[in-house]
């Protein structure tokens, strides 16, 4: 596992010892002062912080699996809407729009603004139902790319100090 990319403040916020300051971020509570040491703190307490963590990452981690199956759906239902609603207005325009080119002033023949308005709102519909399934994919995938992040983290320190 990687241990470079552990911060201090990573391991402060695992501390029982640690305190929020609002001028210095994360301090301890033993000297007051943002942390210093290098690699590893000699006084750490891994207890009721870490505990809390791993708790506040579980409730994540099954909320996230509880959402993975209303993005499938949505990823599975949505699309097929937008996408027949864009085929539809597709025939729309073949049958309502094209036939009078833009405007023909010879014969006095062109589409309404209905027409043109009904069409456009269409296509929004369609390309709407698309994101609606696109949206919530990508913030599931942020969101466990997140998760994933913060265990890393937590594994990175509990490394350090040879916590399993």
């Amino acid at each position: 596992m990687e241990t470079e990319k552990v911060k201090n403040t990573d391991h402060c916020a695992l501390c029982d010892l640690s305190e929020t300051n609002l001028k210095l971020g994360l301090v301890c509570s033993l000297t007051n002062d943002s942390p210093k040491f290098h690699n590893t703190c000699t006084k750490i307490k891994l207890n009721i912080c870490l505990e809390d963590k791993l708790e506040e990452l579980d409730e994540k981690s099954e909320e996230l699996d509880f959402r993975k199956s209303q993005v499938i759906r949505n990823f599975l239902i949505y699309p097929i809407l937008g996408i027949a609603v864009l085929v539809g207005s597709y025939f729309y325009y073949l049958e309502f729009i094209k036939p009078y080119g833009v405007i023909s002033i010879e014969n006095g023949e062109h589409y309404s603004m209905n027409t043109l308005g009904v069409f456009l709102l269409s296509l929004i519909l369609g390309f709407g139902l698309i994101g609606k399934a696109i949206g919530p994919y990508l913030n599931y995938r942020e969101d466990k790319e997140l998760l994933k992040v913060e265990f890393n983290t937590i594994d990175n320190v509990l490394d350090l100090y040879r916590f399993r």
